[in-house]
């Protein structure tokens, strides 16, 4: 016990600790706002679920040693909180015993049980991480010397305190407790050994000590676990392992409802976004404090990168490299973003005038200083790897801290399509085809309808008072594979006995791809003009075969005012299957698997209802490939890449299709036209096309109803 040491420590540790954060958290500050700060209750569960159950880590079907590994350092931490306040008070207060942990309480036996078995379960953890990052050196792993240094402070927390527990245990026990210690704040003397076996096992190393021995060793212990604990506390904020402080508050401000942050919808007719060049964004003080909150939290795990399409294919997409450029993009830059903010903040709507134009010169003076230093897009992050991403989300879904990737990546996309102009010009042909004719295809509107020659489809113009709308999309309308998936879902549609009409010529394409690609100026204009015709119509109840369609429709169009009840053709022939408006033959032949198409699955959840109609049809049931699920693996086309040439490493859908190839089935489904023709074009480039054959799942029950 030492009060003045103690205080001196305290002090001078919290002070540096105290700068540190007020820096970190003035410049998350000054960044752009966003509102994070609504369902509580929801924001809490996640805490308590993603965060503290460490949901991500120990539920991951891959690499789930190491997920138990991190899980047991953090409960461990989590518990070892109160022993360290027991220790702090302990260097002002002699036998300085926590309320409810004192002499005698229960709660301080259990507390006692699960303390000195926790330590010994972080130190194993520890070294097995020293051991797994120095020997087996799994590939996402980047080693550095700051994961050695901080494995080994939780070596030197651990042994310290099993250590000056040890030597409090055989001065009372061995000694006859010349100093009257108390034995972690409780006089157990007999059965310690069942409470506290891992300290007692170290008592017994540390047995043939002397009394004076032993004492300098309680106190070396004590001291340096407090020493190693505020040097711990002062070099997280330092470098990647500040998501120790970061990870609940970023858990706790995640995006909630829809199961990922949607794009933002910008103001396009607000004349001074323009001026600003805000749209988008172009330069790193445009990220909002969320996005600043995310760099801060990134724990360098690799998860992200080891499940990304674009980075397996060797594409130059390293979400870890890309993370920390714009995180030391974001450091570089902190001192011009907090004086900027100031100096917006001083701006009063009633003050003086000219003081008032005086400090927008000065907030335009930082501007142009922040801009003219290298441009984000070029020099930070290169262009090839800006558009690389599928806007899959994989890497958000197997994040621990729940970083939000792509919204980041698509606000880049917009600054760079809006402001600048830049972008892959082989989306010029897309986009003149969305512009002219209402379709990517560039095919001509009038046409959009003529698949549906012959089938007796009722068009909206002509008869709008039906129950249901089917949203046939792009693809289904124009692409001839397509085609036959939309005149099979006609079929199932009329044999079910649905009221249902298209729209013909009026329907446009969703502008979901625009979105992906940065064109939010020609995503909002197919999307109003959609809105617009369905609305005329009032239209309530949309079945979309295609999940982009579906995704624009069902969240995004309501940024608009485009209000609708949207269901996906898998679910809801599902559901017709259910009620028994139609019915299956288990007559399909052939080993079966399925392919999850990304915006079906990780951007709506829509896992069950696909395979409970696949294993309704079946004979030989359903074979699950090794990626699937909330883990399926992208087929290449999203985020606008069914638009872009794939020059750079080896193409995604072929990747996909030697997976599929390796289960040695006959047959794949799949639930979304952009998968159909990335996996069929798959299998043609690795000549199984005839011996794997790739069909949409309405297909398949459109072939197999009773």
């Amino acid at each position: 016990m030492n009060p003045v040491f103690m205080s001196i420590l305290l002090i001078v540790g919290l002070a540096i600790f105290g700068r540190t954060m007020y820096q970190k958290v003035l410049l998350l500050m000054a960044l752009e706002p966003t509102d994070r700060a609504d369902h509580i209750m929801d924001r809490i569960r996640n805490v308590v679920i993603i965060a503290i159950g460490q949901k991500r880590l120990v539920g991951r079907k891959k690499e789930w040693v190491s997920g138990i590994m991190h899980a047991f350092i953090f409960w461990g931490f989590c518990i070892l909180l109160i022993r360290s306040l027991n220790l702090y008070g302990e260097g002002f207060v002699k036998g300085f015993q926590l309320p409810l942990f004192g002499d005698g309480s229960i709660l301080g036996y259990l507390y006692i049980a699960l303390k000195d078995i926790m330590e010994g379960i972080v130190l194993l953890m520890a070294s097995y991480a020293i051991f797994r990052r120095a020997v087996l050196k799994p590939e996402r792993l980047h080693n550095t010397w700051e994961a050695y240094f901080v494995l080994g402070m939780i070596g030197v927390l651990m042994i310290s305190d099993l250590l000056l527990d040890g030597a409090r245990y055989n001065l009372i026990m061995l000694h006859g407790n010349p100093s009257g210690l108390h034995f972690f704040n409780n006089p157990l003397y007999g059965s310690e050994f069942v409470w506290t076996p891992v300290s007692v096992g170290a008592a017994s190393l540390v047995s043939w000590m002397g009394v004076d021995a032993l004492g300098y060793l309680l106190a070396g212990m004590f001291w340096l676990h407090i020493i190693t604990q505020l040097t711990f506390l002062n070099f997280l904020p330092l470098g990647k392992h500040f998501h120790v402080i970061t990870a609940l508050p970023n858990v706790f401000l995640k995006s909630l409802g829809y199961p990922h942050e949607k794009t933002k919808l910008l103001d396009l007719e607000d004349e001074s976004v323009w001026e600003d060049e805000s749209l988008g964004i172009n330069h790193i003080h445009q990220l909002n404090w969320k996005q600043g909150l995310d760099l801060y939290t990134c724990t360098e795990c690799g998860r992200c990168k080891e499940v990304c399409p674009a980075h397996t294919t060797d594409k130059p997409l390293n979400l870890h490299d890309f993370n920390d450029s714009l995180k030391f993009e974001l450091l570089d830059n902190a001192d011009n973003i907090i004086k900027r903010a100031k100096l917006a903040a001083s701006i009063k709507k009633d003050g003086d005038p000219e003081k008032n134009e005086e400090i927008k010169a000065q907030i335009l003076e930082q501007m142009a200083e922040l801009n003219s230093k290298k441009p984000l897009i070029g020099e930070v992050i290169s262009e090839d790897t800006l558009w690389a991403c599928t806007t899959c989300r994989a890497c958000e879904q197997v994040c621990p801290v729940t970083i939000e990737q792509v919204p980041r990546i698509i606000a880049m996309r917009q600054g760079q399509a809006l402001m600048a102009g830049v972008y892959p010009q082989e989306l010029n042909v897309a986009f003149k085809g969305l512009e002219r004719n209402g379709n990517p295809w560039g095919i001509g509107y009038d046409k959009r309808a003529d698949w549906a020659d012959g089938l007796d489809v009722k068009i909206m113009a002509e008869n709008a008072d039906v129950d249901y709308l089917l949203w046939v999309g792009c693809a289904g309308s124009f692409d001839d594979r397509s085609k036959k998936v939309s005149v099979s879902m006609v079929k199932i549609l009329q044999k079910a006995g649905i009221s249902f009409a298209i729209l013909g010529k009026e329907e446009k394409c969703t502008g979901d791809f625009a979105r992906r690609t940065g064109n939010e100026m020609m995503y909002q204009m197919m999307a109003q003009e959609n809105i617009e015709t369905l609305n005329n119509y009032k239209v309530k109840k949309i079945i979309a075969a295609c999940p982009h369609c579906y995704n624009t429709l069902q969240h995004e169009y309501p940024q608009m005012g485009g209000n609708y009840e949207v269901i996906h053709h898998t679910d809801f022939i599902h559901q017709l299957i259910k009620s028994g408006k139609i019915t299956l033959n288990k007559s399909f032949e052939g080993s079966l698997t399925y392919h999850d198409p990304c915006f079906l699955g990780r951007y709506n959840s829509i896992y069950d209802q696909p395979r409970s109609i696949l294993q309704g049809l079946s004979k030989q049931g359903l074979k699950e490939l090794d990626r699937n699920g909330e883990e399926s693996f992208c087929c290449g086309a999203g985020g606008g890449r069914m638009w872009m040439e794939e020059t750079i490493g080896k193409r995604i859908n072929v990747e996909r299709a030697e997976e599929i190839a390796g289960q040695e089935v006959a047959n794949v489904a799949v639930a979304c036209p952009f998968c159909l023709t990335m996996i069929e074009d798959g299998m043609k480039e690795l000549n199984k096309d005839e011996e794997i054959k790739t069909q949409d799942i309405c297909e398949l029950v459109a072939k197999n109803m009773a």
